[in-house]
């Protein structure tokens, strides 16, 4: 099965709300968000969650998710304070998040099939 890089991308962001207030905390890279990173994560992710038996699909989607968290979370950690906007996540980060978590051996396969799947950007 091909994964369709741009379509996973996009409809992982779209489950994303557009703006997040981010608000630096003690002056260190630390911070604090609204609505809560975390939080957005755990509504998305619990989403993601099929009625039935698990499909591949199911674990594209959650993987995409915890990716589009990551690459949200480093946007984040540097923004200082101001409006942080989901489409400032651009695939390249996305596809970044994506195979650094593909690249434990316990995802040889995942890996391999993302790998060989096209992208629109190519």
């Amino acid at each position: 099965m091909a994964i369709e890089k741009t379509k996973l991308f996009d409809g992982t962001r779209e489950q994303w709300p557009l703006t997040i207030r981010v608000l630096p905390k003690d002056g260190v890279t630390r911070f604090d968000s609204d609505p809560c990173l975390n939080d957005v994560y755990r509504a998305v992710q619990a989403g993601c969650e099929p009625a039935g038996e698990w499909t591949a699909e199911d674990e594209w989607a959650n993987l995409a998710n915890w990716s589009f968290h990551q690459a949200l979370w480093a946007l984040a950690e540097r923004a200082g304070e101001r409006h942080l906007y989901r489409d400032e996540v651009t695939f390249e980060m996305f596809d970044r998040c994506m195979r650094n978590n593909l690249s434990d051996d316990s995802w040889d396969a995942e890996r391999l099939e993302y790998e060989e799947s096209p992208s629109l950007f190519h």
